[in-house]
């Protein structure tokens, strides 16, 4: 029996009720079959409830081994890189330079050698027959491409003697060295310290204290003397 046909039930036995209080004759009660009810709605869903407390903290995991790598194989190689061209330009421009440079040379010294020079290390030394102050000699070698005579050996030291002898027994050369700059210092025109000497007894003496520059004597031996003075001028070429 389902809710609707309970409750019509329940009515008549009320009615039946009231009825027999006015009336002695039972009441029988009829049972009505009713319509059939509607689905009920689905219940509500129950409040969210409280949030749970965190759980415990986990231990650190130990620290795994360090692995090991195979080395990496070796990488292709690169393409050759392509020649600028300006650069090999530059380059042959050079080259042939130097070749020309490298026969003039030869060149040139063929006519010193021929016009009495004399030739000893890689080094060319000749006269003009000349003489003059040191200043002039240093101007006249330098123009010519050289520089002024300067031995810094044994060897280079005979040939200069060997060319003043045949410029006369009395003649005498200058020499590129001088102490100019500071009294007793003998230094090159170029600056370097002198590595060679070859002082005749007493010299450098400064003389009169006015003797900077040094010359060759047809000894072989050196003297320091005044600047202004005139020897040989005797050039050297390399």
């Amino acid at each position: 029996m389902n809710y609707l046909t309970k409750c019509l039930c329940i009515l008549v036995v009320v009615a039946v009720f009231f009825t027999l209080g006015h009336s002695e004759t039972p009441a029988t009660c009829s049972v009505v079959q009713g319509l059939p009810g509607l689905n009920g709605r689905d219940g509500r869903d129950g409040a969210i409830g409280p949030k749970g407390d965190p759980g415990p903290t986990g231990n650190k995991g130990e620290k795994g081994e360090k692995g090991v790598g195979l080395p990496g194989g070796q990488g292709q190689k690169g393409e050759k890189g392509s020649p600028d061209v300006e650069s090999i330009k530059k380059t042959t421009a050079l080259e042939n330079r130097i070749a020309s440079l490298e026969k003039k040379w030869s060149w040139i010294k063929s006519v010193l050698l021929f016009h009495g020079g004399k030739e000893v290390g890689g080094k060319v030394f000749v006269t003009n027959g000349r003489k003059e102050n040191h200043n002039n000699a240093q101007n006249i070698c330098k123009e010519a491409g050289g520089s002024l005579a300067t031995p810094r050996n044994a060897a280079e030291n005979n040939v200069l003697h060997g060319i003043i002898n045949n410029k006369g027994g009395s003649s005498s050369a200058f020499l590129g060295i001088t102490d100019s700059q500071v009294e007793g210092t003998f230094k090159y025109l170029t600056g370097e310290k002198v590595i060679f000497t070859k002082w005749s007894t007493g010299q450098p003496d400064n003389y009169m204290n006015n003797e900077d520059c040094v010359h060759m004597y047809n000894d072989g031996y050196w003297n320091d003397i005044p600047c202004s003075e005139k020897h040989l001028v005797i050039c050297e070429f390399q």
